[in-house]
């Protein structure tokens, strides 16, 4: 794996740990649990959003050929 690729993920866990912790000592019922849950989804989709292409060859437009011989 790549050096970034680790510190990403141990941001991600970092910050996931410690709002977790937040929300344990401050929540006084469901409704601190549900606004946890969406700074975790948006964090996730933060990442996601950021997360570099691992193939981006594999989009690369084909080259297309037309000649006389061709039935297309």
């Amino acid at each position: 794996m790549r050096a970034s690729v680790v510190v990403q993920t141990l941001i991600l866990v970092v910050v996931a740990a410690g709002l977790g912790y937040l929300v344990v000592q401050a929540a006084k019922g469901w409704a601190g649990w549900v606004g946890f849950a969406v700074i975790v989804l948006a964090a996730v989709g933060v990442a996601v959003a950021q997360w570099q292409r691992q193939y981006p060859a594999a989009t690369k437009k084909r080259r297309f050929t037309r000649d006389s011989d061709s039935d297309w």
